[in-house]
């Protein structure tokens, strides 16, 4: 799935003659009655914008969608264009300043890369990002009204980090505890001695109210990452 959206991905910009097509897409929204592969698609969205399969990964972008519905989960094409339209355009315009000055930094939820059992104690594990995307990483919960836009879409959470679930080595997951530790989030779980995979809103249609946001108030992606001791 991620090689044929890399695929894609590289036929537009053979298409427009543009190696570094500025290319954006919309992650997958909340459905509750969707196909049970959507976690799965939305993590192939999340993968290919580092995958080597893609020519270059320079002006490639991915908006998150995951707190945007308003509330209209049930609906194939929920409600939130608004709020997705002011995230895409935002991403869009960084993307076509940065074509001509390098420092322009596309605005990014964020992007989880690497998931590490601690030495002294692997039950728990640390959770790291993608550089220059989890600034500020903060608890917050989304505003699932009607009356949601993009200026008052989340307040401050009053609950800790919800949506983590951990596996051990059977591959069963467990809710986790989490927390925020600088840029990076630490997950526990005593239901497993030994963490082999950490997951964050992992479903057709997530539904936690403390969910992780960065400095700019854009949230992480959904994503499933195997554990690799560091």
């Amino acid at each position: 799935m991620k090689s044929n959206f890399a695929v894609l991905i590289n036929q537009y910009r053979a298409v427009f003659g543009e190696d570094d097509l500025p290319f954006l897409c919309v992650q997958l929204a909340r459905y509750s009655s969707g196909n049970l592969y959507a976690p799965i698609v939305r993590q192939a969205q999340l993968d290919v914008l580092d995958s080597a399969a893609v020519n270059t990964t320079e002006h490639l972008a991915m908006t998150v969608s995951i707190d945007t519905d308003k509330g209209t989960s049930k609906v194939i094409h929920p409600l939130g264009k608004d709020i997705l339209a002011a995230r895409m355009a935002t991403q869009w315009l960084a993307m076509t300043d940065s074509r001509e000055s390098s420092e322009s930094t596309v605005p990014s939820g964020p992007l989880a890369r690497r998931a590490s059992a601690m030495e002294e104690d692997a039950s728990t594990g640390t959770v790291t990002f993608a550089e220059g995307t989890a600034k500020g990483l903060r608890a917050m919960t989304p505003n699932y009204t009607t009356k949601a836009t993009a200026t008052n879409l989340v307040k401050s959470a009053s609950n800790p980090l919800q949506g983590f679930e951990v596996a051990g080595q059977d591959g069963v997951f467990y809710t986790a505890d989490a927390s925020i530790q600088g840029n990076t989030v630490i997950v526990h779980s005593d239901e497993v001695t030994k963490i082999s995979q950490v997951r964050y809103l992992w479903g057709l249609a997530p539904n936690s109210s403390s969910m992780l946001y960065n400095s700019v108030n854009l949230p992480s992606s959904p994503f499933l990452l195997g554990v690799g001791k560091e």
